[in-house]
């Protein structure tokens, strides 16, 4: 596919997001797909998540999201044994014990990016900015660790546990709930991988699911989007 030809796929089921500002991700010419790649121009990066491993995440967990709730994933070049994982935090959240699912529902949190946690960048990297929110979310931001989806309306864990700095209206220990939370989210039945292809497209929605992926080795490039649901629900 080429870059026209995604930007036309992702318009048609939702908006698609771009910067206000040009940014050293983006594409020239569509702006929408951020460049997810180690390639480098005269040494400095060109997109984002270049090339260490990243931990379990989301796509905007330390700001206000709303409803830019979908993330298509577009290869150009895999690179070496390249490797992402999915684990689904919705199915997860049905599955928990009644009791369990009625504490968490009355959780709050406050999630803030803090470096070497998923993602471990150098003090000068260009991308910490970007992750810290600065001048915007600099403190982080408080959502309940269960979510009604925007779209689907759906109930579902918001579990982007790298990002919890405080937990409030909890009746359970939060270290032993955590540790409780960990070990069922993450269970095999709910985790899925995939082995990139030039030419995969992937769609994963931000609040019922997360992403992993390994340490990058040999060329690698993906185009990035975030999009709603516009077309696709009626609200």
């Amino acid at each position: 596919m080429t870059k026209e030809d995604l930007v036309r796929v992702y318009k048609s089921i939702g908006r698609t997001y771009a910067p206000r500002k040009k940014e050293f991700f983006c594409d020239e010419e569509y702006p929408q797909l951020f460049r997810v790649t180690n390639i480098r121009k005269n040494g400095e990066k060109t997109g984002v998540f270049a090339d260490k491993e990243l931990d379990w995440h989301s796509n905007g967990n330390a700001r206000d999201q709303g409803k830019e709730c979908c993330i298509a994933l577009y290869c150009v070049y895999e690179g070496n044994n390249s490797l992402t994982s999915f684990c689904d935090t919705r199915q997860a959240y049905l599955d928990l014990p009644d009791d369990i699912r009625n504490e968490i529902d009355n959780i709050e949190c406050l999630y803030g990016f803090k470096n070497g946690t998923f993602y471990d960048l150098e003090e000068d990297d260009k991308e910490l900015e970007m992750f810290e929110n600065r001048g915007i979310y600099l403190n982080g931001i408080k959502r309940r660790l269960t979510y009604t989806h925007p779209y689907d309306k759906q109930n579902g864990l918001y579990y982007t546990f790298h990002y919890i700095r405080e937990v409030y209206n909890n009746k359970t220990n939060w270290k032993d709930l955590n540790k409780y939370l960990y070990d069922h989210v993450f269970q095999d039945r709910y985790v899925t991988s995939h082995r990139w292809q030039p030419g995969d497209l992937i769609f994963m929605d931000q609040y019922h699911s997360l992403h992993k992926r390994n340490e990058v080795k040999g060329k690698r490039l993906l185009y990035r989007t975030a999009l709603d649901y516009k077309h696709a629900f009626r609200n």
